[in-house]
Formats: C-alpha cells, structure tokens, sequence
C-alpha cells in the first residue's frame, strides 16, 4: 500500500533512492508488464466490508484522536516545518496503529497485529542464500500466527523484531511533491510482496486504481488497513491449506490440505518446512511443489500447485490419462479449478481486455529419482531415456503431446525400478491433445524449452503455414537430451565444460538455432575430445539416433514451408508413421543397452573393473564453465524434483514459452 501526506515543502527530503535499474528491480519489472490501472477508486472501496461496517467505522472516527471530525481529516501534519529532524513516518504510523488498537482489540486479536517504522530497517530478502540484497518498507505490520514466523537468528547476532517472515504487508509512506513514478512504485510493493509471500501467495499480477484521498474518504481507508492487517489469514492472501505448527517462534512443522471430490479433506504432513521447488514472481503459474508424507502408505509423494491460463487444459487431464502409462508421472488425486484470479480481482463482469485469467489446480503425484543429469553410468541413462520414449509412445496412442522434453522433465525411477519405468517422464503443463485425422494448431517457438526444441518448431516463428508439433518433434527432443548430457558430462557423470557446439546454441534462439540444428543433425561428427569421454556403444545410439532423425527433419522443416493442401499426403504418412517411429527409436536403444552390458560381461569375465574409465582428457575448455540458462522464460523451470545433491554450475536457461503440436514423417 502506498500513501501520501498533504504536505507540500520547497524543498522534500529523499526518503529512498529510484530502485529502477536495480538488480532487484529488474526481477520484478518484466511481471509487471500486464499490470491493469482501474478507472476509477469503486474497486478499493469495495473491498473489506466485511470486516468493519460503516456505523462501526464512524464510531471510531468520532472517539478517535487520530482524527478531527470538526475538520474532516486525519491529524496528519500540513507540512514537515515543525517535525523533528522532517519525520513524517511517525505521524502515519499512529494514524494505523490507532486503527489497529481500536477494531483488533478483542483477546483473540489483541497484539496480533503491529504497526513498525522500517524506513531505516533493513529487511533481508533471503534468511537462507547469502545475500546483501534488502529493502527498507516505510512502515511494517508485524504479524504473529500460522503463517508467520520471528526472521531466523544467525550467530553473534542480536534478534530482529521484524522481518519479512513476519510481515503481513508493507506500507511505502510519501510527502506530496515527492511522489514517486506509478512504475516505481508497483516495482517497490511487487518486492515487499515477492518477500512476504514466498511459496505462500498465488501469483495474480498487479492491479492499482487512481490515488484516494483518504481525508476525503476515511471509510475506505479504514476498511484498507483493515484488510491489509486482518487477522483471518485468508484475508491477507495467504494459503490457508497450509497449516503450520509454530514452536518458539518459528515453523517446525505443517501440513497440507487437499479437497476431495466429495469436499472430504486429507491431510498431508510435510517432510520439509519449504518447498523443494517455487516460482516466485508476480505473475505467471507460480508453480510450488511440497514434499509430502502418505500417512496410508508411509509413502513420500509430490504436491503441485500451480496457476494455468484460461485456455490451457490442465495438467491434472493429462495426468488423468497417464494413470497406469509406465515410464510417466502417476498422479494420486488432484483438486482441479481450486480458485480462479478473476473472482480474486473484483471485476464483475467487466473484464479488462488485457486481463487474463488464471485457474489453479493441485496434484498429488508419485515421487521418483533425480534428473537424469544426475546419472552415474551411461548405461543409466540410455535405460531412463529409453523408458521414457516409450512412455512417450504409450501417451501418443492416447493423443497427448508432451511439448517441454527436457533434462529436467525426465527423471531416474525409483531404486530398484523395473524395466519400463526406469525414466519417468514428469510435468505436462505444455502439453496438448494431438488429432491424427483432425485439425491441430500449427507449432509454436514460444512453447517449450529452446536448446531441446525440433528445428522445426524453431523454424515456426518465421514460417508462414508451420506443420503442428507432433510425436517426431519431441522425439527430436529426446536427441537434443541425449546430445546436452555428451557434450556437458563425462560417463561417470561429472560435469565438464560444453562443447563449443552447444556453446554456439546457448546464444541463439528462433529460426537460426534452428538452422545450426539442422546442420547438426546432418554429418556434423562430435568432437573427439567430447566422444571419448564415452564408451563407444554409448555413442553409436547417439550416431544411430542421429542418422534416423536427421531425413524426418530436413522433410519437417520442408514441408513446413509448403502450403497445408500441398503436404497433405506427407503429413498423413508421417503422421500414421508414428508407431514405426517410436520402434525404431526403442531398438537402438535396446541395441545399446545390449551391447554396454555386453561390454559389462567382458570386463567381469577377465577381471578388470565393471566400468573401467577412458584414460584422461584434457577438456578443449575449463571445466565446469557456468551454462547460460534456457529454461523456459514466462513458466517454470522443473517443478517436481528436489535441488541436486551434487554441486553443479547453473544448467541453461530453457527459455520455456508456449507452443502447439507438429509434423513427423517416415521410419528407418
């Protein structure tokens, strides 16, 4: 919340320094963009009727000493000439706590809720990264209960009455004649509420109306910091689902809440206070994943939650039709359209023309092994790849497309896992339904991760009539997987430096990686320094895999160019191709697979060691050079899986947009 005072000076101290062009700023900025401006004030007088009635309110008004009846106006300084040392925060800061003292004074309330001057505090925006990043709100409403919690303590240090684990909102306080741009302000409060609301709150955008007066209007202020301070969690924007236990101070332990199709609830304990895996952002889906306790079956399952546009189908369909699929993510139960952004918006039915609306869903689904990154053998991951593709297959006899192949959407089995599910293929928030007889929308640049996109849906942008994405597209994926893992590890799993063709794709998007794809499909051999890290069945399957691809996309990238009536035929034939596709894809893996146990057998039966490693190489660059990330830039990065173990340098950035299906064509 911002407000302002009717002072008016020649000269205004600076209360804070512009945070445009900051480190912090530019994280929040790019979420910004969608931010709806109201026409008029009815929105924030609206709000929070609920909590103070206008008889109640008037009745504050007339014992108040926070405010003149006579004069219509809180006692608020005209200007800052008698104020000791320009202090306007502390005048503000009794006009709240007032309204606080008087309507949250009940025993159940009382010394709930706080009013604390932070403008010279500095409140750190991380408890647990290392960090010199923290901003100084104008003033705090400090909060005890479920969802808050005293900042954590380090060593040597004296405690902090107030952080922003313990703050339920942040008020910026500013003197008329030094207002601050609407842009800078919507940047200051979207990072109050990044770092109050971590993994708590959904992810709705920003919304701001007209400035109000709150001399003019009393009622509607009050009823504001009423809202902004309320007691009742909900109330605050904070999910109630998740229910904590709170021991000298601070979490020690929770669970969360699912609703059944019956409105029953279970009860989830959590393993970890925090989730493995949060979006935080303003806007977007604001994925959160929870490790959770199967009190039934002593079994550690997944909860995520996440916002979905409108038009997208929910991931919990997918999921649905997965159910007893090996080698894909199972899902346990789900609560699908738990709330939608528009009833959160005050709208009616007057939606804004740029507004978009957002439903959130919540899956329980199995939990599995790490990424395949994570591998230990290279026969690891041929057998987790393998047993994704055919997962892969098994959904496409069913009509989903998996569009977001990726390092890290395919994940080790559980220990000990069975052929068949040995690779999971996880998160089916891109995917889409595909129609082998019926009409499909053309591919999509946009969705997907960019270094393990086909080159034709990287082509698709600047293609006139671009094919759909279809099952080859993501088999083509699946290459782009197998190459990632050659070029950034070596066969026990350590992570070297990339190769300079990688290099090369990390710094193009759209149709020119597209291109350097294509001609990375053709004859291109990998580098010596790179290929030896390998054993060589290992890299016969990439050879093999690369010679079955590389006529299906020259045709792909072809006929996308081609008129819809013109590749009819072709599309057919590709299309009923699919099964022929996938098999042949299964047998050089199985081919591979064969021959590493093979060479296994070979080295037990004349006593050398299981895996004997290739002698050294020395890297054509440093070792663990940092990746420039991919990952997918208006979504989320990997959802389901825990921070790896071993320490790595940052994968690349999938820039993640969104995309629909496209072509496939012949078998070998």
């Amino acid at each position: 919340m911002q407000t302002r005072s009717f002072a008016k000076r020649t000269k205004l101290p600076s209360t804070n320094e512009s945070l445009i062009g900051s480190e912090q700023a530019r994280l929040v900025i790019p979420d910004l963009a969608g931010a709806i401006c109201l026409d008029d004030t009815s929105f924030a007088r609206s709000l929070y009727h609920s909590l103070a009635s206008e008889s109640s309110i008037d009745m504050f008004l007339k014992k108040s000493r926070s405010y003149s009846t006579k004069e219509r106006r809180w006692k608020l300084p005209r200007n800052c000439t008698r104020l000791f040392d320009c202090d306007f925060y502390t005048p503000v800061r009794n006009v709240v706590s007032s309204i606080l003292n008087h309507f949250w004074k009940d025993a159940t309330t009382q010394g709930k809720r706080q009013v604390v001057d932070t403008h010279a505090t500095d409140l750190q925006h991380s408890e647990v990264d290392p960090t010199t990043h923290h901003s100084r709100p104008s003033l705090v409403i400090k909060a005890e209960g479920p969802s808050f919690q005293i900042p954590l303590l380090k060593s040597g240090e004296n405690p902090a009455k107030i952080g922003y684990s313990n703050a339920a909102s942040c008020i910026e306080v500013r003197m008329e004649g030094d207002e601050l741009p609407v842009d800078e302000q919507l940047a200051r409060i979207a990072i109050h509420a990044s770092y109050s609301f971590t993994s708590q709150i959904a992810d709705f955008g920003a919304q701001y109306t007209p400035p109000l007066d709150i001399h003019e209007d009393p009622h509607t202020f009050v009823r504001l910091i009423l809202g902004l301070s309320s007691p009742h969690e909900s109330d605050i924007g904070l999910d109630t689902s998740i229910r904590w236990m709170i021991l000298n101070g601070r979490k020690a332990g929770g669970a969360l809440m699912m609703r059944g199709a019956d409105n029953s609830e279970s009860l989830y304990p959590l393993l970890r206070l925090e989730p493995f895996f949060c979006r935080s952002s303003i806007s977007g889906r604001s994925t959160t994943c929870w490790s959770v306790l199967d009190k039934r079956t002593d079994e550690e399952l997944l909860v995520k939650s996440s916002w979905r546009s409108e038009d997208r189908t929910s991931e919990h369909i997918y999921l649905q039709e997965a159910v007893g699929v090996a080698g894909v993510v199972q899902m346990v139960s789900c609560e699908p359209d738990r709330a939608q952004t528009k009833e959160l918006r005050g709208f009616g039915d007057a939606i804004p023309k740029n507004f978009h609306n957002r439903i959130e869903t919540r899956v329980v689904i199995k939990r599995y092994g790490k990424p395949i990154v994570d591998f230990a053998s290279p026969k690891e991951v041929l057998c987790a790849l393998r047993d994704a593709i055919a997962g892969h297959m098994a959904l496409g006899k069913k009509g989903t497309i998996h569009r977001d192949v990726s390092t890290q959407n395919i994940v080790f089995g559980k220990p000990g896992a069975k052929p068949g599910n040995r690779g999971v293929l996880i998160d089916f928030d891109l995917a889409t339904h595909f129609r082998p007889d019926g009409a499909n929308p053309p591919a999509d640049c946009k969705i997907g991760t960019r270094l393990f996109q086909s080159a034709m849906v990287l082509c698709s942008g600047t293609t006139s009539h671009p094919l759909p994405h279809s099952h080859i597209d993501d088999i083509e994926s699946f290459f782009y997987v197998l190459t990632d893992i050659i070029h950034a590890y070596d066969q026990r799993g350590v992570l070297r430096s990339l190769g300079s063709e990688l290099k090369i794709w990390n710094e193009y998007d759209g149709r020119r990686l597209g291109l350097l794809k294509r001609a990375f499909l053709m004859d291109e051999p990998i580098p010596e320094n790179i290929a030896s890290r390998w054993p060589k069945a290992f890299m016969d399957v990439f050879y093999a895999f690369r010679d079955f691809l590389e006529p299906i996309s020259r045709q792909n990238v072809l006929f996308s160019q081609r008129k819809p009536e013109v590749r009819a035929k072709y599309w057919k034939v590709m299309v009923l191709s699919s099964a022929n596709h996938y098999n042949s894809v299964l047998r050089i893996f199985d081919e591979g697979i064969a021959a590493l146990e093979g060479a296994e057998a070979e080295e037990a039966a004349v006593g050398r060691p299981v895996s004997s490693p290739p002698p050294p190489v020395t890297p054509a660059y440093p070792p663990l050079t940092p990746r420039a990330t991919l990952k997918r830039s208006c979504e989320e990065g990997h959802d389901l899986q825990p921070p790896l173990k071993r320490p790595k340098t940052p994968r690349p950035v999938r820039i993640r947009h969104d995309l629909h299906p496209t072509p496939n064509l012949r078998g070998r």
